[in-house]
């Protein structure tokens, strides 16, 4: 925009302000001013009447409040912390969050691998096949398919730091998703067994 498009704009705003305040002044006058003008002059008059040691008594107690505030427990803080609870996480939503972030790298398909392994271990204790220390997973009608065996083991006895970061093929390359439904068709096969 040039200059002076800019004055001639300007000039043309003052022309319609001026044209819109003179009908409007009335109406600025009743409803505007002079309720302003009440307000003013209480507020002014209310300063003059209460006295000045009141002011200062009241700024006082303010400075003291905002210093040693911080100092104090707030019992109304208190009150309001202990309504906000906090929800714990689970087992299923602790698993569900780690497979969520199991693409994530070894270590986090590792995680999922040892949980996953736990409730292998689990299922056979409940079936009375587990003996000592975890070797192998071996029991009555284990058969997993290929790999989940392997993928199961991994996480039970080895560390994520055993599968360097590499593109090499891991034991946790296979689908979790063909563990998961291979232990929940072991939980329900022997649904009277594991109670």
């Amino acid at each position: 925009m040039t200059r002076h498009r800019q004055i001639a704009a300007l000039v043309v705003l003052v022309i319609l302000a001026a044209i819109i305040a003179f009908p409007m002044r009335s109406f600025v006058y009743y409803y505007v001013m002079a309720p302003l003008s009440f307000i003013w002059f209480y507020l002014v008059y209310y300063y003059h009447v209460v006295p000045q040691q009141f002011y200062w008594i009241f700024l006082l107690l303010a400075a003291a409040y905002f210093a040693l505030g911080g100092l104090l427990e707030n019992p109304f803080k208190r009150e309001r912390l202990q309504l906000i609870r906090t929800s714990q996480k689970g087992p299923v939503d602790g698993l569900a969050a780690r497979l969520k972030d199991s693409r994530l790298g070894v270590y986090s398909r590792w995680r999922v691998a040892r949980a996953l392994g736990i409730l292998a271990v689990e299922i056979l204790e409940l079936r009375g096949s587990y003996s000592g220390r975890v070797k192998t997973l071996k029991g009555r009608d284990w058969n997993p398919p290929p790999g989940v065996q392997d993928y199961l083991e991994a996480g039970l006895n080895n560390s994520f730091a055993d599968f360097p970061l590499s593109r090499k093929k891991t034991p946790f390359s296979i689908d979790v998703e063909k563990v998961v439904n291979y232990l929940e068709s072991q939980m329900e096969m022997n649904r009277d067994n594991n109670k």
